[in-house]
């Protein structure tokens, strides 16, 4: 195994962290916060992850770097000495009274829905890390108007952001590349039938080809029955394929998901129906829009292991979480 050594780029003015947000597997969020913690203790910061249901009363919360979500910040303690990066925020004055309170979205375009309505300008924000921009408050008011509010306040700093694998760097072993396979597709991911995260329409010509060609399909919702890591990462490696297909509104919107970084730094070859994503991997990928078509590329390239090869050291040095702390701490140090 190649060994990446594990550095941040700054000192956190902070003197702890805390992960505020849903309990490990009850909410697909809390793979995201799962991957944030495992890596600032990695880093060796002082992190702590609390929840709404679940905190100590008498913790000193005040000097802190926090990273919550917005639907679950109910409890979640808010004070002039601390940081607050808090993605899907319905009510961001919240967090007026905070030292520093940054808005954290997802990368992409044209993004309406019950909480946003924007577009990533990427010639106007600044670049602070693979897959991550800034965006300085601008002094003005702003407007928030939502699903659950309207009303005026000051504006505040945004970061755009892509998450990432929940594997460390040095976890990205290329011998993992060779693994047996089986004559299985396990999708360990949501394939939603309506509503902004429809994809059913652009698996379902993968999953065709795939019975086709009888290999077995086995979809796991983790919604339904989350799984451990461990298990979705065993079944990842042991499928044949592992592809990353993202429905219409994705596509049109250019978001870039987390899926395809696991999957690669798992040992497989990746594969997408996003040419966002693959941009994003500076083409260390196999994209195709049509994902009927995918399915052959991917068969065809199963065994290809310098692409292989390079897409994982392509997420081992830019798609993990040491990486986005890296990004996070430019904004706070």
């Amino acid at each position: 195994m190649s060994s990446l050594k594990i550095t941040c780029l700054g000192k956190l003015k902070y003197s702890k962290v805390v992960i505020w947000g849903y309990p490990l597997y009850s909410h697909t969020h809390s793979y995201v916060h799962y991957g944030y913690y495992q890596a600032f203790k990695s880093l060796g910061y002082d992190t702590y992850w609390f929840h709404d249901d679940e905190y100590p009363e008498d913790f000193d919360f005040s000097n802190t770097l926090f990273i919550g979500e917005g639907f679950a910040d109910k409890n979640l303690p808010i004070n002039d000495s601390s940081a607050y990066f808090i993605m899907y925020c319905p009510s961001p004055i919240k967090y007026q009274e905070a030292e520093r309170y940054i808005d954290v979205r997802t990368v992409g375009v044209g993004i309406k829905d019950h909480i946003y309505d924007y577009s990533l300008d990427k010639n106007k924000a600044t670049q602070i890390g693979t897959g991550c921009y800034f965006e300085a408050k601008s002094g003005d008011k702003v407007q928030i108007k939502n699903d659950y509010h309207d009303y005026e306040m000051d504006s505040y700093d945004k970061l755009y952001i892509s998450w990432a694998t929940n594997l460390l760097p040095d976890e990205i072993d290329v011998e993992n590349i060779t693994l047996p396979r089986k004559n299985v597709v396990h999708y360990c991911g949501t394939i939603s039938p309506s509503g902004v995260c429809e994809n059913y329409s652009t698996v379902i010509p993968f999953v065709q080809e795939c019975q086709k060609n009888n290999i077995q399909f086995i979809h796991n919702d983790p919604w339904q029955n989350p799984l451990p890591f461990d298990e979705v990462i065993r079944r990842i490696r042991e499928s044949v394929l592992a592809p990353d297909i993202r429905g219409p509104e994705h596509l049109k919107t250019r978001v870039v998901t987390c899926r395809v970084f696991k999957n690669i730094s798992y040992g497989h070859l990746g594969l997408t129906n996003s040419e966002e994503i693959y941009n994003e991997m500076d083409g260390n990928c196999i994209y195709n829009s049509d994902t009927a078509q995918l399915f052959y590329d991917g068969m065809t390239n199963r065994n290809n292991y310098d692409i292989i090869r390079k897409g994982m050291q392509f997420v081992k040095e830019n798609h993990t979480y040491i990486n986005r702390i890296n990004s996070i701490l430019s904004v706070v140090v």
